[in-house]
């Protein structure tokens, strides 16, 4: 191998290794002044020419974020959040995501005022309950208080005591039904035609 004392010498080829020769320096660790140092011999190192790096499977990122309240936790206060709320610890206060899930697992216990896209309860959950969307009590539920929702799910084995409404999702404007009479008029016509003599 060549080395000239003007510069490295580029990475050259040997005849019977496909292999790139790239010089490397030896020594430089051991002298402790880089001004008294002479001019080092250079040694050469086979490197691959393609060095292949097994690839890891791709984790996909996950479509929204989940909280966990765990096992054994025990928390006061307010959370507001987007996204997923698991409770399975203790909760007290209230909970503000409007746009988010709120799920109450088998070990969970929440006493709070929940407002929520969605609510799936399988613990203990007393207060008040608000869902955009949906309410679900599944099986093992044990939920005491007022529910408002969109739509309600409740497992046969579910149990629930307060006050439940279920309204219609709000639109942007009230659409007037034209396939069925307004009774309020038919009424107030009846009335007034049986108050004539």
């Amino acid at each position: 191998m060549a080395s000239s004392p003007e510069g490295p010498p580029s990475p050259q080829k040997t005849p019977t290794s496909p292999l790139p020769v790239i010089p490397c320096p030896v020594g430089e660790a051991k002298t402790p002044k880089a001004e008294e140092r002479a001019p080092e011999p250079l040694i050469s190192v086979l490197v691959p020419q393609v060095c292949r790096v097994p690839s890891l499977p791709e984790v996909p990122e996950p479509e929204e974020e989940t909280d966990v309240i765990g096992a054994g936790t025990q928390l006061r206060g307010t959370i507001a959040f987007a996204g997923t709320l698991v409770i399975h610890g203790g909760f007290v206060g209230s909970v503000h995501a409007p746009e988010g899930t709120v799920r109450i697992g088998a070990e969970g216990q929440v006493e709070a005022d929940v407002e929520a896209a969605e609510l799936q309860v399988e613990g203990k959950a007393r207060g008040s309950f608000f869902a955009h969307d949906l309410i679900e009590l599944r099986e093992g539920a044990d939920v005491h208080g007022n529910m408002r929702c969109a739509r309600l799910q409740i497992a046969r084995e579910a149990a629930f005591e307060g006050f439940c409404e279920c309204h219609r999702p709000s639109s942007p404007e009230p659409e007037k039904r034209m396939d069925r009479p307004d009774l309020d008029d038919f009424f107030t016509a009846v009335r007034i035609a049986s108050l004539r003599p």
